[in-house]
């Protein structure tokens, strides 16, 4: 049953909508307040045009068989480029087109991506689970238009890239967990190899799973203990960051989506938490 109810009073900005899809939905995209894209660890990706009018605005698609969509980027209307736990890309020109609008290449060997972000349809940047950034200026382009960098120690595995926002090509904010600790990484130069990225302490060492920064001027994030983290300034060091309790104790965090300052979509479990003031 989908339903949509109102959360505790310290957070009314926020409406919920649970979605019938049966798989959990992992991240989310609007690059309007007209589209926003959604995708589940079931290989299909939620479309709405609407998303703040309820379940029924949004509608399903399988595009990428039984893999598990981890994020979800369109930095245009029509363009949106996701990525799965096997390596894969998978892009349409035309989100609203169905599962034939849809194409998969194999970009990033046996790597597991984390999160996508496109500051622009000519630059896309991808974190993975072995502590990579990969950028394309050509994110359609299939495998040889991606570019690898190591940004967090050790390729072993032992450190995770979990999520990464670009909102501009001058500015990339990605975060991640492992023995290295839970660093906020953030470049303005994002194509520029490993020792462009700045590296500080997340709020209470506790990683970022998810990341969206509509402008260079704000960035709205989620935490595993169920937190928003939100800053005004993304490189101004670890005392920029600030975490306020979401009210939702339910609530996953896997994605969240800032279309513009005065919108973000946040999905989790079978929740889609709106704010109009986040």
């Amino acid at each position: 049953m989908t339903t949509s109810t109102s959360v505790p009073s310290a957070q009314t900005s926020w409406k919920v909508t649970s979605l019938s899809d049966t798989n959990a939905l992992d991240a989310v995209s609007c690059p309007s307040t007209s589209l926003c894209v959604a995708v589940d660890d079931g290989g299909n990706a939620l479309v709405s045009t609407d998303p703040t009018r309820g379940a029924s605005a949004w509608t399903v698609a399988d595009v990428d068989g039984t893999n598990s969509l981890n994020g979800v980027a369109c930095p245009t209307l029509s363009l949106c480029i996701a990525i799965d736990n096997t390596g894969n890309i998978v892009t349409s020109t035309d989100p609203t087109g169905g599962a034939s609008a849809w194409v998969a290449a194999a970009v990033d060997g046996a790597n597991g991506f984390d999160a996508v972000s496109c500051a622009s349809a000519r630059l896309c940047v991808a974190s993975d689970d072995h502590a990579h950034v990969l950028t394309s200026t050509n994110p359609t382009g299939g495998a040889s238009a991606w570019v690898a960098a190591a940004v967090d120690g050790a390729t072993d595995g032992t450190n995770t890239m979990n999520a990464v926002s670009c909102p501009s090509p001058s500015l990339c904010v990605t975060s991640g967990s492992g023995a290295a600790g839970e660093p906020i990484l953030t470049s303005t130069n994002p194509t520029g190899g490993a020792s462009a990225w700045m590296r500080t302490a997340a709020p209470n060492n506790v990683p970022l799973e998810t990341i969206s920064c509509p402008s260079t001027r704000l960035c709205v994030a989620e935490d595993p203990a169920f937190d928003m983290i939100t800053t005004t300034n993304p490189t101004g060091g670890a005392s920029a960051w600030k975490a306020v309790d979401e009210g939702q104790p339910n609530h996953m965090g896997a994605g969240v989506s800032c279309p513009t300052l005065r919108l973000c979509v946040a999905v989790g479990n079978d929740d889609v938490l709106t704010s109009t003031n986040p």
